[in-house]
């Protein structure tokens, strides 16, 4: 065998270990969420807030992002930010969580595996993360359907070191696990 066949055999190897293979990059501020699926590339941006209209003791999901703020005014409809709150990022668990879990669907590309999440909190980070918005963090993307969970803070992560999950880049600190 050439090194050339080697290759194209090593090629082919990634590329099926990849379709079984899901990792997103999570970058969180209080007016911005963004999703990136980094086998795929398909990323989904958008402000973090969602319309809940509630009826009857159920509360249904009319739109997520810039939609959501059409829906302002609306009886019975609520619209919220689960990631905005003077002195934290994580202000309210339960919306937080069905804001992601929208958001994540429309990056993931249909019939992928559970992902791996790296979550990275970009704002509110003034002496650093408690533990507990740590594991809320952590918990947060487990409950939006994440097999594996890092929590990153630090500079933005290129993809190479995303593919790798390489966390070893100087001025950044993995809190999670």
């Amino acid at each position: 065998m050439q090194a050339s066949d080697n290759n194209l055999l090593a090629d082919k190897i990634n590329h099926i270990f990849n379709f079984f293979r899901s990792t997103l990059y999570i970058r969180v501020k209080p007016e911005h969420l963004s999703v990136l699926h980094v086998q795929s590339d398909k990323e989904f941006k958008d402000v973090p807030i969602i319309a809940i209209e509630n009826t009857n003791r159920k509360s249904l999901i009319l739109a997520v992002g810039h939609e959501a703020n059409t829906k302002t005014g609306l009886p019975n409809v609520t619209v919220v930010n689960g990631f905005k709150h003077p002195r934290t990022l994580l202000a309210d668990f339960a919306v937080a969580e069905r804001t992601l879990k929208h958001f994540i669907k429309k990056a993931v590309p249909n019939f992928t595996p559970s992902p791996v999440v790296i979550i990275h909190p970009l704002d509110m980070l003034e002496g650093g993360l408690t533990q507990i918005e740590i594991r809320a963090f952590a918990e947060l993307c487990s409950m939006a359907g994440a097999r594996k969970v890092y929590v990153w803070t630090g500079p933005e992560l290129n993809k190479e070191e995303l593919q790798r999950l390489d966390f070893t880049r100087i001025g950044g600190q993995l809190l999670f696990p």
